[in-house]
């Protein structure tokens, strides 16, 4: 499989399976997560990159008593 032309993505867990954000470069995926970590009730947010052919995680949020940590 190629490069997709939005290799980020934002992964977020929901009852009815994983809702995925695609985003064109690493910034604006940042951008899009610090939105996330204000409006979702998910307490997990994972950003992945396309490398290699295939999609790996490249950081994860986690929500705790103290806010999102990063993992």
């Amino acid at each position: 499989m190629s490069r997709p032309s939005k290799p980020w993505r934002i992964v977020l867990p929901s009852p009815d399976g994983p809702t995925r954000h695609l985003h064109t470069s690493e910034a604006a995926t940042l951008r899009a997560v610090e939105a996330e970590k204000t409006s979702t009730t998910a307490n997990r947010i994972t950003v992945e990159k396309w490398v290699d052919g295939h999609w790996g995680e490249w950081l994860r949020w986690v929500r705790t008593d103290q806010g999102w940590t990063a993992q």
